[in-house]
């Protein structure tokens, strides 16, 4: 492993290092990567080979653990794209229908009690939402009711909003990332009734809209062909 110093070089040869590191870390893995946590993996490999020598053992661990993430980002981003380009029809260019937003985060379904009325915002249709988080635009919410929120344990973060036509759910042991109407990851929510979901991290806004757009595919071929017939 490079030692890591001030200086750019000893930095971008570390980075790469552990890149390559991780990439192996992770493909010689007993389960899909999608099920790996990065950080722990990390850590596991930190206690189990040592970190280099380095002028900064803190800035050292901290790259290292970064250097999984974004590997194991970059693995999870390769085996959505794979994932849908064996989907059996095309269903176009998912990114354009994924923007950033701003949202808020409740921790609990017990933490909504806080917000009264304002709680509607993260129910769909009199329901629960669909995924495994309670996620809603900043936007729909007043001062009173984000400070409120904010009191019960709320948070305001980046995420982003995506098309949501069907409901998908999730299965973490599925052989494949995404198939219509189901993903193996989790980070989000959705609201049929809307049309719209939400999502904390870009790859996760991707598969799962790429699985509600593709059963809502899948749908319409199945009718078309009842009508032909």
């Amino acid at each position: 492993m490079y030692y890591l110093s001030s200086s750019l070089a000893d930095r971008i040869n570390y980075d790469e290092a552990v890149r390559i590191y991780a990439y192996e870390s992770m493909r010689a893995a007993e389960v899909p990567v999608w099920q790996i946590n990065p950080d722990k993996l990390a850590r596991y490999c930190i206690k189990l080979e040592g970190l280099p020598k380095s002028d900064d053992p803190a800035e050292a661990r901290a790259r290292y653990i970064d250097a999984f993430r974004r590997t194991h980002a970059e693995m999870i981003r390769d085996e959505i794209d794979k994932a849908i380009d064996e989907l059996p029809f095309d269903i176009g260019d998912v990114d354009e229908h994924i923007q950033p937003v701003r949202l808020l985060w409740m921790p609990n379904r017990d933490s909504l009690d806080a917000l009264g009325d304002a709680a509607g915002h993260f129910g769909d249709n009199g329901g629960d939402p669909d995924g495994n988080l309670w996620l809603a635009p900043v936007s729909r919410f007043s001062p009173e009711e984000l400070a409120a929120a904010i009191a019960a344990g709320g948070k305001v973060i980046d995420g982003y909003a995506f098309r949501y036509p069907r409901v998908v759910v999730i299965n973490r042991r599925m052989s494949y990332i995404v198939v219509p109407g189901a993903v193996a990851l989790r980070g989000w929510c959705g609201y049929q009734i809307d049309d719209v979901g939400y999502a904390l991290d870009r790859n996760v806004a991707t598969a799962v809209c790429a699985a509600s757009i593709a059963l809502a595919k899948e749908e319409e071929e199945e009718e078309e062909e009842i009508d032909q017939n």
